[in-house]
């Protein structure tokens, strides 16, 4: 899972002209930033015209990804969590970005403050892209090459109820329909 975080937060004073962080920055960063399973930290340029500096942070977390078809009875509490803490750093503008697996935490999270949810099955996931830097920016991987996203995804919720999500890399999530059968 992939976040990508304002350097604005971040002092200059501390990193190279590369922006190279030392490891002990890289370290408060983590702290700072309260995730959990933080296993990566790097900055990169998402700038199209002038540089825009940012703050790549990889996560890794025992949770099973969800893909399509795939039923999910076990973790959905973490999932829930997940979307909590991501939207913390949302509400305290830190967070420019996130992928598609961030993205289905927030939806969840946004779920479960409608209904209890006992199973999920992600029934539909789309991304559609709305920034690539790749061309300008080849050494980007991951969300730094295409960083401004929007993401539609749809879940089965305890074989009853049909929720439509759509999700913005900016961390805005919205039901764009609810289907209760």
């Amino acid at each position: 899972m992939e976040v990508l975080l304002n350097i604005e937060n971040y002092e200059e004073k501390f990193c190279d002209d590369r922006f190279n962080y030392s490891k002990a920055e890289k370290e408060r960063i983590k702290r700072d930033t309260k995730l959990d399973h933080i296993t990566k930290v790097d900055f990169v340029n998402i700038g199209t015209g002038a540089d825009w500096i940012v703050i790549l942070i990889v996560l890794s977390f025992g949770l099973r990804i969800l893909k399509v078809g795939k039923e999910i009875n076990e973790g959905i509490d973490s999932w829930i969590d997940l979307g909590k803490k991501l939207r913390g750093l949302f509400r305290r503008k830190r967070i420019v970005s996130v992928d598609k697996d961030a993205a289905a935490a927030l939806a969840i999270n946004l779920i479960a403050q409608r209904t209890k949810i006992d199973k999920l099955v992600k029934v539909h996931d789309n991304t559609i892209n709305f920034t690539d830097v790749s061309g300008m920016l080849p050494r980007n991987k991951g969300l730094s090459k295409k960083p401004h996203n929007y993401y539609i995804q749809a879940y089965l919720i305890n074989d009853r109820e049909t929720y439509v999500i759509g999700i913005q890399s900016n961390g805005e999530a919205k039901i764009l329909s609810h289907y209760d059968f």
